[in-house]
């Protein structure tokens, strides 16, 4: 087997003092080194070839053997363990790579390398779970994500040099709209979970949801000491049993509105007592003190929504709405994504779509002609 490993290029090429040189890791050392290629640009085209073929035989000696495909899993899945906090999500990424087996095993037995597997194989596995094994479009896709994640990785481990997934399309799924509440559902919910009486504050719960937009996870794991009301922010940051998902801290701002709401709280009724667990310092927790499970604030949801006689929506429904009501009333694109914890912009782009009046507002706003168009549609030269 051959491997094709990194080339360098003039991108790559830096100056420090009068000789350009280039900085890499020494695959045996696993140090930084710099390496010199001359002092003029003559010198490095000359001798970036030759440091090529060095690096690459520093690789050769370090890497000398062919990955399986179960070392590859296992490898990825113990890297995915330690970066993932929940354990539900772990659990979903061990039977992806379940049914992958599966499905070699099924359809070539005899395939045992990483470096065997093909566009073909992925073609094969898609149309294999989507008309064998009846999976949805939706579900097939997230699988071919992972799978290409566990190429990438291994990649920039230098276990393999290409990823066979890159050219395999996804399947079209079918379209279906994002639940969000309109400004009047989201008072009939909180009037109904206000006038609840019970042991939790449901009506603080849902307010801090529709008023930060936070994640599901960010708000079950809320500490007295992430909310600062004279500064009137809230930190959404690593914690035991728990990390934001984009694995980076954030702060958000408190809302007037919300903020006199938590004050309330503050004053009326204590964060939880202290225990043993740890489970009183956390600010939202259920009737004996201890931390929500996963569907007690979702099934909670789904009686209220009920009650105030409107359609059902998901806990993430909430986040939804933030963006949306968000976008309506002006807030930019960059400060919602900020406040909302969004790695890529596009993350924000699709929720527009849930704002279809406040869009059609902005363009009716567009300038294309001037008064030309009021003039029977006629156009005369401009002076």
């Amino acid at each position: 087997m051959t491997y094709r490993f990194r080339q360098f290029n003039l991108k790559s090429v830096v100056k420090r003092g009068k000789f350009f040189e280039i900085r890499f890791t020494n695959p045996r050392t696993q140090k930084r080194e710099y390496y010199k290629l001359g002092i003029t640009r003559d010198e490095v085209k000359r001798n970036l070839p030759e440091f090529n073929r060095m690096y690459a035989g520093l690789k050769r000696q370090a890497f000398s053997y062919r990955i399986t495909v179960t070392q590859g899993i296992q490898s990825w899945l113990e890297q995915k363990k330690t970066e993932l906090s929940n354990k539900n999500t772990v659990v979903r990424y061990e039977e992806i790579m379940n049914n992958f087996t599966e499905f070699l095993n099924d359809r070539f037995p005899g395939l045992e390398y990483m470096d065997e597997l093909t566009q073909k194989h992925f073609e094969e596995f898609k149309e294999y779970r989507k008309n064998i094994k009846g999976k949805q479009e939706k579900t097939i896709n997230f699988e071919l994500d992972m799978l290409s994640n566990l190429f990438r990785r291994l990649m920039e481990k230098d276990y393999l040099n290409y990823n066979p997934l890159s050219r395999v399309k996804r399947l079209q799924e079918p379209y279906k709209e994002e639940r969000w509440f309109t400004e009047e559902e989201v008072r009939k919910i909180l009037e109904t979970a206000k006038i609840e009486k019970t042991k939790i504050n449901w009506y603080v719960i849902f307010a801090t949801y529709y008023y930060t937009g936070m994640r599901k996870k960010e708000l079950m794991f809320l500490k007295r000491e992430d909310i600062d009301l004279d500064k009137g922010i809230i930190l959404v940051r690593h914690k035991q049993g728990f990390k934001p998902k984009t694995d980076r801290p954030r702060a958000i701002p408190i809302h007037p509105e919300l903020l006199s709401i938590l004050k309330n709280l503050r004053l009326l009724r204590p964060f939880g007592p202290r225990n043993d667990s740890g489970d009183g310092d956390f600010v939202f927790v259920n009737s004996r003190g201890k931390l929500f499970s996963n569907d007690a604030i979702r099934r909670k949801l789904k009686r209220l929504c009920g009650k105030a006689g409107i359609k059902p929506g998901k806990l993430h429904s909430f986040r939804h709405t933030w963006t949306a009501h968000s976008i309506m009333k002006g807030c930019p694109s960059d400060v919602v994504q900020a406040i909302g914890g969004w790695k890529k912009k596009d993350m924000i782009e699709r929720y527009k779509h849930l704002a279809p009046d406040y869009m059609a507002d902005i363009y009716k706003k567009t300038i294309f002609l001037g008064n030309q168009a009021e003039d029977n549609g006629s156009l005369k030269a401009q002076n």
